[in-house]
């Protein structure tokens, strides 16, 4: 599966923003098996394209042993990310980002980790 420009610019501008190190505990398309605390990317299909303006979805998914650990993450990349707005993050023109909604608890895994999910549309020019 390709990665879209725009996910993987948005993985790298988390990144330099110090929330997590790409391939080290920020991943793409789902969790590391071997890193318990990690963060997962994921593009999802969003709204139809209108013109140059394209409406993808980014799910983020924060995984983490302690609890409070995870929603404080989650929190920090949802800050970090709602209501961007006119920005370029590598060669992507970011339109807008948006939170459907605030982070929130998804599962206790059967390994103890605790899981919150955020969900974002992304308003993307020429993606």
């Amino acid at each position: 599966m390709s990665l879209p420009a725009w996910l993987d610019d948005i993985g790298t501008y988390l990144q330099t923003s110090g929330i997590g190190t790409l391939g080290t505990d920020i991943f793409y398309h789902g969790f590391d098996a071997l890193t318990p605390n990690c963060i997962a990317l994921f593009d999802q299909a969003g709204q139809q394209a209108d013109g140059d303006l394209h409406k993808p979805m980014l799910g983020v998914l924060v995984r983490n042993s302690a609890d409070t650990t995870a929603e404080s993450k989650a929190r920090a990349i949802y800050t970090l990310l709602n209501l961007k707005v006119n920005t370029v993050m590598g060669s992507t023109h970011i339109k807008r980002i948006e939170a459907v909604a605030a982070p929130f608890f998804v599962s206790n895994s059967a390994n103890n980790l605790f899981i919150y999910s955020i969900n974002f549309e992304v308003h993307i020019n020429g993606a």
